[in-house]
């Protein structure tokens, strides 16, 4: 019987090892397109992905000897899997591996636009020493609300305990991993974010449900002029909506990790209009979705989808 892995993204070498001394023929495909997994997934009996390939109906259907399929992180909104359940495939995925990091990281976007490192950063390579314009706002006891209370939600929760901030949680699941975790964080609608959060940072799966969660209509609500913070997944954003809300003032500055669209070099006229726009605002930060892809996450993500798989 074939014990073939596809491992269709860089990975840490600590996953490559394990599987090969487990046994397993290991294809290392960190740029396999889509057409060539089709082919070579037929007899594979694991995969290992990340968020670059769609893993749908008819590529499963295709992987005749499939019996698990392992996403490394957070997030399964690529993966059929109820369409792979059906077949007996086993799907799991390691968001305890890097929510350390994400939380970690939105702390850092936070602070960053809060104390406008960035911003007074750029002026003073332009010769411009500015201190009135760039004195900056404290974090200690604003009114934080998080939506999307699992791993990084909680995460984010963690790292704020310090500053001695109100914790507004927000989550559609009661058994929202944060509200066991975090009993000091008030669980509240997302109306009460709306009208009280100083800062609001979004750390939500991208689903049908979720797409342009942060809408025109959500910015429109805010009654705080709130910091804005995303690093779960870009379309959970209106990237339009994003930028109105800078320019119209319903938000005080936005510090996002991630895009609708990440492939740069793919854009219409119409999406580097609207990045370059945003760009050119002092109180926008964007960094390339690397908030979950610390050293330290490399290696987690491996470990615990290994464990996770019951291979070690």
């Amino acid at each position: 019987m074939s014990k073939k892995v596809i491992v269709t993204a860089a990975v840490h070498p600590f996953l490559l090892e394990t599987l090969e001394q487990k046994g397993f023929e290991v294809c290392y495909e960190p740029a396999i397109d889509y057409d060539q997994l089709s082919f070579k997934i037929k007899e594979a009996v694991g995969l290992i992905v990340t968020t670059r390939l769609r893993i749908d109906a008819p590529l499963i259907e295709a992987a005749k000897e499939l019996k698990w399929i392992g996403r490394l992180g957070s997030g399964m909104e690529l993966i059929d899997t109820e369409f792979a359940a059906s077949k007996g495939i086993l799907c799991v995925s390691s968001p305890e591996g890097n929510c350390t990091a994400v939380g970690e990281h939105s702390l850092g976007l936070l602070l960053n636009l809060m104390h406008r490192i960035h911003r007074a950063y750029g002026e003073i390579k332009m010769g411009q020493w500015i201190r009135d314009a760039n004195r900056g706002d404290e974090l200690t006891g604003k009114k934080v609300g998080i939506i999307g209370f699992g791993h990084t939600g909680t995460a984010f929760a963690k790292v704020l305990t310090g500053f001695d901030v109100e914790l507004l949680a927000h989550d559609i699941y009661s058994s929202a991993l944060g509200l066991q975790q975090f009993p000091q964080a008030k669980r509240v609608n997302l109306e009460t974010i709306q009208e009280q959060a100083e800062v609001i940072s979004l750390h939500l799966p991208l689903t049908t449900e979720t797409k342009h969660f942060a809408n025109t209509r959500f910015f429109e609500q805010l009654k705080q002029q709130p910091y804005f913070i995303s690093t779960c997944r870009g379309g959970v954003t209106d990237t339009s909506a994003l930028l109105k809300a800078l320019q119209n003032q319903q938000i005080r500055a936005a510090g996002v990790d991630v895009l609708a669209n990440e492939k740069l070099d793919s854009y219409s006229h119409d999406e580097k209009a609207e990045l370059a726009a945003l760009m050119a605002l002092p109180n926008f930060l964007l960094t390339p979705h690397i908030a979950g892809y610390s050293h330290e996450a490399y290696y987690k993500m491996s470990k615990i989808l290994l464990e996770k798989l019951g291979i070690i």
